[in-house]
C-alpha cells in the first residue's frame, strides 16, 4: 500500500526535478494522499501517476500565461 506524502513532494521538488507550487502540491495531496478503494498503488504506480498528473498540470499552466 502506498500513498503520497509531503516529505515526497518535497524530495520530488528538488531542484531540477519537478517544478510543483503549492496548489499542485494541494491537489496531488488530495488525489494521491490515500489509496483508491479497493486498489491499491504500487510505489511504480504512484511515481508514474504524479509524474504524469505534475507534466500536464505545468503544460496547462504554461499554455494559459502563453495566451495572455
Amino acid at each position: 500500500m502506498m500513498t503520497l506524502t509531503k516529505g515526497m513532494v518535497d524530495r520530488l521538488r528538488f531542484p531540477g526535478r519537478m517544478d510543483i507550487d503549492s496548489e499542485l502540491e494541494d491537489q496531488l495531496l488530495r488525489r494521491f494522499g490515500t489509496e483508491p478503494h479497493p486498489e491499491e498503488y504500487s510505489e511504480q504506480d504512484l511515481q508514474e501517476q504524479v509524474r504524469k498528473y505534475v507534466t500536464i498540470y505545468n503544460q496547462e499552466r504554461q499554455t494559459v500565461s502563453q495566451d495572455f
